[in-house]
């Protein structure tokens, strides 16, 4: 994966597919053992299931109901983000689902 001459974009669309990958395991590993307790003690590490509460707001049920509250303790943040497009072997930008498609 590490090759030195690989433009950066590249390199970060791998990073973001293996990401991907790992959570996807991370998430089948986890049902595994949330389903199997006989499986959650292994040669190094303890898989304990916790419970916990947490406290959610609904924003949208929020702004029905007091819309002027909402917007007084609304603003706006800039966020920076790096977005990736695709590059079809004739040069042509597309979006990275659709060259992700096109590689399949």
């Amino acid at each position: 994966m590490d090759l030195p001459n690989l433009p950066l974009p590249d390199q970060l669309a791998e990073v973001r597919a293996e990401i991907k990958r790992l959570e996807e395991r991370e998430s089948a590993l986890k049902s595994l053992l949330l389903a199997n307790p006989d499986i959650r003690t292994g040669a190094s590490w303890l898989a304990e299931v916790k419970t916990v509460e947490t406290t959610r707001t609904d924003l949208k049920e929020m702004r029905a109901n007091h819309a002027d509250i909402v917007e007084q303790y609304t603003f706006r943040l800039p966020v920076t983000r790096v977005v990736l497009s695709g590059l079809t072997e004739d040069g042509e930008v597309v979006s990275a689902r659709k060259l992700r498609s096109i590689a399949q």
